[in-house]
């Protein structure tokens, strides 16, 4: 269908993310807080790369109106249909790849007790699934909080213990993320479909 996983390690994501933090734990805010650097094993870097993945899926599905809609003189029309089927692909196929990757054998990070004080379990393995209607969630109640989120998310992977401080470093990425989207859908559509803005 198209290549998320591709163009999410061709552009050496999972890497900027990890650099990122191991640049942040040297930080006078770091140390501040006593935040020591983690080790970033390869069961971290695939919750990165499956955190990832679920996120640009949602911004592709964000983004299939504008391939599946029509417009008549100043009028838009989007066909729902449509896009409810390519949503429905995104997710066929998120989960394909997650399957494919192992993800599926990680487990959601479970907070016993919040900051300053975490304790943490593991608990039900990660579902690309769930976590596509989390953000789905989110931004139906407030646009934006599907950011904070994938923030949230992301910080966990690579720290659970001082996500709080992590979250704010990940916007750039979003951006990135959402080029990689659109990249996604242009690979779909292209040439048959015009995209309209």
């Amino acid at each position: 269908m198209f290549s998320l996983d591709r163009n999410l390690a061709e552009n050496s994501i999972v890497k900027e993310i990890s650099d990122l933090y191991l640049t942040f734990c040297e930080s006078s805010k770091a140390k501040k807080s006593a935040m020591k650097p983690r080790t970033v094993t390869e069961g971290v870097e695939l919750r990165l790369f499956f955190e990832l993945l679920c996120f640009t899926s949602f911004l592709t599905s964000q983004i299939i109106p504008n391939y599946v809609s029509t417009r008549k003189l100043l009028i838009k029309k989007t066909n729902y249909e449509l896009v409810r089927y390519y949503s429905a692909q995104v997710a066929e196929h998120l989960a394909r790849l997650c399957q494919d990757f192992g993800m599926t054998k990680l487990r959601e990070i479970i907070f016993i007790s919040p900051p300053p004080d975490v304790k943490i379990k593991l608990g039900d393995p990660l579902h690309p699934t769930a976590r596509l209607s989390e953000y789905a969630e989110c931004h139906a109640g407030k646009k934006g909080r599907e950011i904070q989120h994938f923030a949230r998310h992301l910080s966990k992977a690579l720290d659970p213990y001082h996500y709080p401080d992590l979250e704010a470093l990940w916007n750039p990425q979003v951006t990135t993320l959402k080029r990689l989207a659109q990249r996604a859908m242009a690979e779909i559509f292209k040439p048959s479909v015009k995209h309209t803005r």
